[in-house]
C-alpha cells in the first residue's frame, strides 16, 4: 500500500511540475486566436470529429489541451520508468504508449465537442 501511495505521490507531484512547465512555455502564448498559430490538436479535432471553429471556445482549449498533453507525458514517464529497465525497450514501448494516448484522450475530447454541439452545420 505504501508504495501505491508513493506512486501516485510522484505522479501528482510530476504532474503538476510538467503542467507548470508547459504552461510556461506554451500555453500563456498562445492563449489569443491567431489563425496561422493554431496547435496541431485543433486541427486534429476539427477535421477529425467535424467540428465548427467558430463554436469552439479557444482559449479554454488551449487549457484543456494543456492538461491532456500534460497527462499523456506524465502517465509515460510513470509507466515506462516504473516498469522497464531497458532503455531502448523504454524508448520503443513509450512511443507507442504516447501514440496510444493521444489518439484516446482528443478522441474523447473530440466526442465530448460532438456531445455539446460544436459540429459543423451541414
Amino acid at each position: 500500500m505504501k508504495e501505491v501511495l508513493n506512486i501516485l505521490l510522484e505522479f501528482i507531484i510530476a504532474y503538476v511540475l510538467v503542467f507548470i512547465l508547459y504552461w510556461l512555455l506554451f500555453v500563456r502564448k498562445k492563449t489569443k486566436y491567431n489563425k496561422n498559430r493554431v496547435p496541431v490538436e485543433f486541427y486534429y479535432l476539427v477535421s477529425l470529429y467535424g467540428l465548427d471553429q467558430k463554436k469552439i471556445n479557444y482559449k479554454k482549449f488551449i487549457y484543456i489541451s494543456a492538461l491532456i498533453n500534460t497527462f499523456i507525458i506524465v502517465s509515460t514517464y510513470m509507466i515506462i520508468s516504473k516498469l522497464l529497465n531497458n532503455w531502448i525497450l523504454q524508448l520503443l514501448i513509450g512511443i507507442v504508449i504516447i501514440v496510444l494516448l493521444i489518439i484516446i484522450c482528443y478522441g474523447i475530447l473530440g466526442r465530448i465537442y460532438q456531445k455539446k454541439g460544436m459540429k459543423k452545420n451541414v
